[in-house]
């Protein structure tokens, strides 16, 4: 496809913002700097006390393309959710504004954007390669993959996607507002359901995140985790089983994959948190890794470490 017969097809890109003026130039920079120009970039301010608001304006004058919202603060999933009511591209890709583009990351989405593939990317923790010349490799997965996909991370973030917007608002798939952790995975799931499209994966840094920031909520360790993985994992059964793509090959993935989140996340919270290693979730997920032959010797190592745990508590 020709670049000038791509560009006729708008793409709006989301960014929420709050409390990042130390990143936030460099997140901007790096999208009104992309070769592919015919852009709706929708800054969404989310009653940030700092001084991103006037960030947003003063890149507004400089660029006809950027629209900025003001807003009060309500959360990143209002905030994303109002840029997807204001959206009018024909696609649609959402940024965090600490975060980085390199510079051909929509030119390359264009390049393989279909009506029968979810198109996604590789996103980096490593901003250096994201300033590389890319070397671009593809690689087709058919949806009963889809815990393929999962386990290496990319169905959780909305950054690494591109979206159809006809989908998004001819379902009224948004974020849930009364959650602020889980919402990505909930938003995703609900688009894949809708879409029922295959999954085609751009092996190429395109998305820089920023890893380990003071007060990124990805960076915090909250109370209510383990009931959190508990409602994502269920979520994420109650998908398989309605797109009929609950395979032995999907469950072993799943089963494995849910134990050793569970007690990754019991292992941050069994400070304090009295009960936890009781919760009948263990058994029932044991259980089935036992009869699946998940059970490596790691994990007959972390469940011994667990029941023994047990037996302390209830002393």
């Amino acid at each position: 496809m020709e670049k000038n017969l791509l560009e006729k097809e708008k793409v709006s890109v989301i960014i929420p913002v709050y409390k990042v003026e130390a990143y936030i130039r460099e997140c901007l920079d790096s999208v009104i700097q992309q070769t592919y120009k015919n852009l709706e970039i929708i800054l969404v301010d989310d009653g940030s006390p700092d001084q991103c608001g006037r960030i947003c304006d003063e890149y507004a004058r400089r660029d006809a393309r950027i629209q900025v919202i003001h807003k009060e603060n309500a959360g990143v999933s209002a905030a994303r959710n109002t840029g997807i009511d204001v959206a009018t591209g024909t696609y649609l890709i959402f940024a965090d504004s600490d975060d980085v583009l390199h510079e051909q990351m929509v030119e390359t989405y264009m390049q393989y954007v279909d009506e029968k593939h979810l198109v996604l990317c590789d996103h980096v923790s490593d901003m250096e390669k994201t300033k590389q010349q890319l070397n671009v490799s593809t690689a087709h997965l058919n949806r009963s993959l889809f815990m393929e996909l999962f386990i290496r991370d990319y169905v959780n973030p909305p950054y690494n996607k591109i979206y159809e917007t006809r989908i998004i608002k001819e379902n009224q798939i948004y974020f849930p507002e009364n959650k602020n952790l889980g919402e990505d995975l909930i938003f995703n799931l609900n688009y894949m359901r809708a879409s029922g499209q295959d999954y085609f994966i751009i092996h190429a840094p395109l998305y820089y995140y920023r890893p380990g920031r003071t007060g990124s909520l990805s960076n915090s360790v909250r109370k209510d985790l383990f009931q959190i993985q508990k409602e994502s994992f269920g979520y994420l059964k109650a998908f398989l089983q309605e797109e009929d793509i609950w395979t032995e090959e999907n469950a072993d993935i799943y089963y494995g994959l849910y134990w050793d989140r569970l007690f990754m996340t019991w292992r941050q919270l069994r400070k304090g948190n009295v009960g936890m290693a009781e919760d009948p979730v263990w058994k029932d997920v044991w259980n089935e890794c036992r009869t699946r032959g998940l059970c490596t010797w790691k994990r007959r190592i972390k469940n011994a470490v667990l029941i023994l745990e047990h037996v302390n508590e209830r002393r």
